[in-house]
């Protein structure tokens, strides 16, 4: 098979860092970069190759084009991934996959009428040191998992930064960061059944975004999540704690410990983790295999579907100070 010719819609950090993983392989190539800013599409194909466009339906009418990175502000992820399926496109998009469910399911139902791939980006789940947690809370070394709490805390450096300093843009919070951690939640305990938000009117200076999301979701087979989402914490860190029934796992960006009841604290050695592969890597590189080779993905449009419906629940409970139950009605 010849190289997997690509696009990339949307030249920002994300989409850049993404497409910059595909051209690692030896057998992708660019075909072009879409993007409203000209500057910013010229700019990446000068990196990438291929031809630079201002409107993503130009690069979609590309005859040479087998698939796109799909990666522009999130209140555009259902028009654009929708229009490449139509086009014939596999397409790869960036989290969060849409907006809200009933656009996830229309991107769903979209690429399955095409007859081509659609796989979300929900990379934190593969990050070294996350994915490395997760693993051992799924062995069974330390008993099945029971909870997962996360705080991910600081301050926003987005305010007065264009789009993602906006609620209508972004979805919030929950929407343009937490989906991590709630996708996160899930890949470990399974599916939701149920969400209790607290948003307390509390805006990061400059934007109109809530800062504060503490999100509590009930799971399927027992399990439960918490979620400390603070972007207004001078204090901040990055923490998860996963309880299991034997023991406990704690991780963050780059190190993972663990802990029987009775036993001794351990370390996972550092050069363990290091050597695992980049987590944009692992999940382009599933992207790319899926569609040359049919390997299953490592992150499915379901999972970036249920992500969304968990934060979806967790604005509606926010909102209405009510325990909302899943499926979203």
């Amino acid at each position: 098979m010849s190289k997997l010719r690509l696009g990339l819609i949307g030249a920002g950090g994300m989409g850049m860092s993404l497409a910059r993983a595909a051209k690692a392989r030896e057998d992708t190539c660019f075909v072009g970069v879409a993007d409203p800013m000209a500057e910013a599409a010229q700019k990446a194909v000068d990196e990438l190759g291929g031809t630079a466009f201002t409107n993503y339906q130009d690069l979609l009418a590309c005859a040479d084009l087998d698939a796109v990175i799909v990666a522009p502000p999130n209140t555009a992820h259902r028009e654009v991934a929708i229009a490449a399926v139509e086009a014939g496109k596999q397409v790869f998009c960036e989290k969060p996959m849409a907006m809200n469910v009933a656009e996830c399911d229309a991107m769903i139902a979209a690429a399955q009428r095409a007859g081509v791939k659609l796989m979300v980006g929900q990379v934190l789940r593969l990050i070294p040191g996350f994915a490395k947690a997760r693993e051992l809370a799924l062995s069974g070394e330390l008993g099945r998992p029971v909870a997962v709490a996360i705080e991910r805390s600081g301050l926003w450096g987005f305010h007065g930064n264009g789009w993602r300093s906006s609620y209508a843009l972004t979805g919030g919070f929950l929407f343009e960061v937490n989906v991590h951690e709630i996708d996160y939640m899930r890949a470990i305990l399974g599916e939701a059944k149920s969400v209790f938000a607290a948003i307390p009117a509390v805006p990061v200076p400059g934007t109109d975004i809530p800062a504060i999301n503490y999100v509590t979701v009930q799971f399927q087979e027992g399990g439960a999540g918490l979620l400390n989402s603070n972007m207004v914490l001078p204090q901040g860190q990055y923490q998860v704690c996963i309880t299991c029934e034997k023991g406990s796992i704690r991780c963050d960006w780059g190190s993972v410990s663990y802990q029987l009841q009775g036993g001794e604290l351990q370390n996972v050695p550092a050069e363990e983790i290091q050597q695992m592969t980049d987590g944009v890597a692992r999940e382009i590189n599933s992207f790319v295999e899926w569609v040359r080779n049919g390997t299953p993905p490592v992150v499915t449009a379901a999972d970036g579907r249920a992500a969304v419906e968990i934060a979806e629940a967790a604005i509606r409970s926010g909102t209405t100070g009510q325990v909302v139950t899943l499926p979203l009605q």
